[in-house]
């Protein structure tokens, strides 16, 4: 029986978790419409351009509105329970509250896990393309990913360092670039040459049209040119300068890849770290939505399918918005990058088991 009956409850969550999960994710695509329509219409790139891009980005509108699907799922379901009188009848017949809202606290962890698996699987890669389609082709910038920099150093090795006036990661090329090794702390070799490029076939770097300066002990500097020379140096042309962060273009593969790397060059990750506790954490808004939307249903106690679209809308963004401002504080080293991702969902945790604690519920 008690099975019977929570699957009854839950079979009544997936329809409106569904409804609420196209209208939202509707939402947000005309608000891209707008944004981007006239761009398309100026572009003339035509209508088929203009569905790819919204295709591609539709994982990304799922992942963003699936907790504010869970949330509005809950208020329809535990309400239609209440006006139904089914929630009075299985009170009467000795459920207790919180045994009537488990279903429902399943299948919004259920829904986190779909939304994770999205999140890391296909949505960043389409999120790209879509970024790939608008940045690269229809606006046709070459750099679209900042892989061109000038005047960078970084590191090659055990006391090898270059300096290069221009990295062109797209191309894998470097201009006016200095190679300096070292033994022991003092400079023994230097290579100062026009260009240098990534050789694929070797996965080495070869510097080219240049000079070769060698420092020996107790004697002068041996100068030598050179036209073309291979170097040792194999670190690949993307592990020494990074493209540009698009936070929902990389999945928490992609970040922990993007940790290492800079970490190995020496570079500042605060963003990166709090990005990738905000994309750990997200799933777990699910649940906390759920606890939310039955804590305002048992304290508010009115059905109203217009007012809980209206509650589950406002209160989700007001959800989001919270996020982006605890990932901004994150980045902003105003807090801890594990609590910048976790504190949102666990805020609104604590809020809704206060609530359910006032209506009674547990």
């Amino acid at each position: 029986m008690n099975k019977v009956f929570h699957r009854y409850i839950a079979r009544g969550f997936w329809a409106p978790f569904g409804f609420g999960l196209a209208v939202f994710c509707l939402l947000l695509l005309f608000g891209s419409l707008f944004d981007k329509l006239n761009f398309f219409m100026r572009s003339g790139s035509g209508a088929g351009a203009f569905a790819r891009y919204i295709a591609f980005q539709a994982p990304y509108f799922a992942v963003k509105m699936a907790p504010i699907a869970t949330l509005l799922a809950v208020l329809f379901t535990l309400g239609g329970m209440i006006s139904r009188g089914e929630w009075k009848a299985g009170l009467a017949g000795g459920w207790r509250p919180f045994d009537m809202i488990k279903p429902l606290l399943l299948c919004s962890v259920v829904a986190g896990a779909g939304q994770l698996l999205l999140q890391e699987t296909a949505a960043p890669d389409l999120f790209m393309r879509a970024e790939y389609l608008m940045e690269g082709k229809l606006r046709a910038k070459q750099d679209w990913k900042h892989l061109v920099k000038k005047d960078v150093t970084f590191s090659a090795g055990d006391e090898v360092f270059v300096t290069a006036h221009v990295f062109d990661g797209r191309r894998r090329v470097m201009e006016r670039v200095i190679m300096s090794i070292y033994n022991k702390g003092e400079l023994s070799l230097e290579i100062n040459a026009a260009s240098a490029s990534w050789q694929p076939s070797v996965k080495r770097w070869a510097f080219h049209d240049g000079v070769m300066i060698k420092y020996g002990a107790g004697s002068g500097p041996s100068i030598k040119r050179f036209v073309s020379y291979q170097s040792a140096i194999s670190v690949r042309p993307e592990n020494l300068v990074l493209e540009k962060l698009v936070p929902d273009g990389l999945s928490s593969a992609d970040l922990l890849r993007r940790l290492r790397r800079m970490r190995a060059v020496g570079a500042p990750a605060t963003e990166e770290r709090t990005l990738l506790w905000v994309k750990l954490a997200a799933p777990l808004a699910n649940p906390a939505m759920a606890l939310i939307g039955a804590a305002m249903v048992l304290l508010v106690r009115r059905n109203n399918k217009f007012f809980s679209f209206g509650l589950a809308l406002g209160f989700g963004f007001f959800f989001w918005a919270v996020i982006i401002m605890a990932q901004a504080a994150g980045n902003a080293e105003l807090l801890h990058p594990a609590l910048a991702g976790f504190a949102p969902p666990a805020l609104f945790t604590l809020v809704s088991l206060w609530g359910l604690r006032r209506a009674r519920a547990i």
